[in-house]
């Protein structure tokens, strides 16, 4: 089985997203914010006259709504006069304008000049996780704590555990550094917890355990128990343990939620049980009837779920991916322009924006509007030129899919000119002169890659299963396959051409072992069609049969399976050999 080029996989995302499959940020306590205080005016002191006239130009700006100007004088004057009073102006006016970076910097040089201030201190905090500038912002969450404030710990935790750019091993060291003095601290050993569940979860349940001997009432911390067991595939003891803790507390939301995630894993159905009732609990909170909605659709109860959908379009927090879903509903209604109306409002920078677009240029290209395929693709270039390629190779694929491998071609000789040696740009070339027959093309295309990177294995075995099947080049194709194979002997398509190169070698034993590995390993109408192909030559016709049901249920009139069973002279897959 050769390995299909394929930027679609790993974009979409399916459903549950947002409840079950993706890790979901740890839901911190409430935090009782330090209160903060509007921006009044600036008391009278005796500045320079410089720094008058820059406050005055300031005030009249503000009045006439030159908040930008506003700003920049009042934190460029805070800075030179290092005037707490400015300082704290500056920050509040930044706050209030929805500048982040100014409101970061002006809050720092505010908590610099005055230490005693928890409201600073509080602000800096925050503006720094916002920045995702989490382990400044898990210091000074540790100056709150140590004044006797409500730290910030579990917050930055969780956020931290969900980013990719997080410096998480620096965070732990200072959460160990602060535990060998406070080791009585059940914050700091549950945020531990958090910043360690995805890669260390046997030491996350540790930690959560150890702040649930300190304090068992714990709810952050048992929530984290929990999703440690489940990253541990332990999911009927976190089941246990959650119905256990609901048996004490039946009204605590957090842990209804956390139940019906867990749910979402183990039971689809019971999880729509709990995640309506805690809807009709709590009609306002946007994420749960997103989650509810989300059920429904992998339940197949579309009308409800588009129900669902559509009210939460009404939502900013929820606005790109009800698009998304209501486009993936009309799709499988064969409702082409309704979907495209739909995902053309997912909105860029939203999780689903990329998937949208997938289903965005494959609607054009199906629908036979190739220049509109070819402009979204010109303008999406030119709007993200980091997504370029991907969006590229997206639209080779859709050309690809639709027999015009032409189009494919002719993208992708003008890409190979600006960056001739690229392997995702020729190998997409490869493919699709393999849909025009001209393997000759092909095969030149895939020795290029080889050349500046001869261990590849997916285009090793791209080459040795298309040398196996569309020549007599065997021994040559084995070769290639096993090389792969060597490379990397868990991945489905490689050990899939394995047992076909044997099959074709002559080696029926070694090929039926190799096929059934990879049609356990990742059941596909293609594997069933050979593996089936060699169980009917080993005279297991029954047995072939069965297989090619499964293919058959795996996808409803594959064309492989068909030819296979035309050229075996088999009248179905339910029926016997003539």
């Amino acid at each position: 089985m050769r390995t299909q080029y394929s930027l679609i996989a790993g974009l979409i995302s399916l459903g549950l997203a947002a409840c079950s499959q993706q890790p979901q940020p740890e839901p911190a306590p409430v935090v009782e914010k330090i209160e903060e205080k509007p921006a009044e005016p600036i008391p009278e002191r005796p500045f320079a006259q410089d720094t008058l006239y820059s406050l005055l130009v300031a005030e009249f700006a503000g009045r006439r709504g030159n908040t930008d100007i506003a700003l920049d004088n009042y934190l460029e004057q805070a800075q030179q006069t290092r005037d707490t009073g400015l300082a704290m102006h500056s920050t509040k006016i930044a706050r209030q304008l929805r500048k982040p970076r100014a409101a970061l910097e002006a809050a720092m040089l505010w908590s610099e000049l005055d230490s005693e201030s928890e409201e600073a201190l509080f602000i800096v905090t925050t503006e720094l996780i916002n920045a995702k500038r989490f382990v400044e912002a898990l210091e000074y969450s540790r100056k709150l704590e140590l004044r006797g404030n409500q730290a910030l710990h579990l917050t930055i935790a969780s956020q931290a555990s969900n980013s990719q750019n997080a410096n998480i091993g620096i965070m732990a060291e200072l959460i160990h550094s602060w535990l060998q003095d406070d080791e009585e601290n059940t914050e700091l050993l549950t945020a531990l917890a958090i910043l360690l569940q995805q890669k260390a979860p046997d030491q996350s349940l540790d930690l959560a355990q150890r702040a649930l001997e300190k304090d068992p009432s714990y709810t952050s911390a048992a929530i984290v128990e929990v999703k440690a067991l489940q990253r541990l595939n332990r999911s009927l003891e976190a089941k246990t343990r959650l119905e256990a803790l609901l048996a004490e507390q039946p009204d605590n939301k957090r842990l209804r939620v956390q139940y019906a995630r867990l749910m979402a894993n183990i039971d689809l159905a019971s999880a729509e049980g709990e995640f309506a009732a805690l809807y009709r609990d709590y009609p306002k909170d946007t994420e749960l009837q997103l989650a509810y909605a989300l059920v429904l659709y992998e339940l197949g109860k579309i009308d409800a779920a588009e129900e669902q959908f559509s009210l939460l379009l009404d939502k900013e927090q929820s606005y790109s991916m009800a698009n998304y879903y209501l486009g993936r509903i009309a799709m499988n209604r064969q409702q082409p322009h309704v979907a495209m109306g739909y995902f053309d409002e997912v909105r860029a920078g939203d999780p689903n924006y990329l998937p949208a677009w997938v289903f965005r240029s494959d609607i054009l290209v199906e629908q036979g509007q190739s220049e509109e395929a070819i402009a979204l693709l010109q303008r999406s270039a030119k709007q993200f030129p980091k997504l370029a390629q991907r969006f590229l190779l997206v639209t080779v694929e859709a050309f690809n899919k639709y027999g015009q491998s032409d189009m494919s071609i002719a993208l992708l000789n003008d890409a190979l000119e600006q960056d001739p040696s690229n392997r995702h740009l020729l190998y997409g070339r490869a493919m699709s002169f393999e849909k025009q027959d001209r393997l000759v093309d092909m095969e030149a295309d895939l020795r290029a890659i080889l050349e500046n990177k001869p261990d590849d294995a997916s285009v090793l075995n791209a080459l040795g299963y298309t040398l196996a099947t569309r020549s007599d080049r065997t021994e040559e194709a084995f070769e290639l396959i096993n090389r792969a194979f060597q490379l990397n002997p868990n991945d489905p398509a490689i050990i899939d051409s394995m047992g076909w190169i044997e099959y074709l070698r002559g080696n029926l034993e070694p090929a039926l072992g190799h096929l059934r590995r990879a049609m356990k390993a990742y059941p596909d109408h293609e594997i069933a069609a050979h593996l089936g192909e060699v169980l009917w030559q080993m005279g297991r016709r029954e047995e072939a049969q069965t297989v090619w049901q499964e293919g058959f249920k795996l996808n409803p009139g594959s064309a492989i399976l068909q030819e296979v069973m035309q050229r075996l002279n088999v009248h179905s897959a339910e029926g016997q050999s003539e």
